[in-house]
């Protein structure tokens, strides 16, 4: 009796034991899936990131290179309203003087460059211009030596002032 009370006991004993196995194995493999889960979240929240991270670094050097552009373009048209206005300076101080048969050689040299830069090649006049006007002219610009030749021509009743480059050579 005594054999089979202990023999009991181990066997109450293997099955606490065997249920605290498969209590442990079960926790076990739990935090192992939990683990895994846990590691996949935190391994795709860096890749997130890292792509985030990158994304700003192309944003920002596109972000630079527009700011550069930008700037050199800004540069440009400032340049040419300044050139634009000297044009215009020009244009509106020696037409008056064209049409009063009042302006010299290098005024109308120069009207005829600063006509020849407007968009079509023209301007208009306020009335009808001296034919000795109506001729070739030498403009040096920058290392060039350029011809124009000045016209004028009515449309629809209203004159208008053509320069049309007729040659350009480099300057000896």
């Amino acid at each position: 009796m005594v054999r089979r009370q202990t023999i009991q006991m181990e066997v109450e004993k293997r099955a606490v034991l065997r249920l605290a196995l498969i209590v442990a194995t079960a926790l076990l493999a739990i935090t192992l899936f939990l683990s895994g889960i846990l590691y996949r979240r935190s391994s795709g929240a860096d890749t997130v990131k890292r792509l985030a991270e990158a994304k700003a670094a192309t944003a920002e050097a596109k972000y630079q290179q527009a700011a550069r552009e930008l700037a050199e373009k800004t540069a440009i048209l400032d340049r040419q309203a300044g050139i634009q206005l000297k044009q215009s300076e020009i244009i509106n101080r020696t037409i008056p003087k064209l049409i009063g048969k009042t302006a010299g050689d290098s005024e109308l040299a120069e009207l005829a460059h600063a006509v020849y830069l407007q968009p079509g090649h023209s301007t208009p006049l306020p009335g009808i211009p001296p034919d000795e006007a109506m001729r070739k002219f030498r403009v040096r610009a920058d290392t060039r030596l350029n011809t124009y030749q000045l016209i004028a021509g009515e449309t629809d009743g209203r004159w208008t002032l053509y320069s049309f480059l007729v040659r350009s050579q480099q300057a000896k």
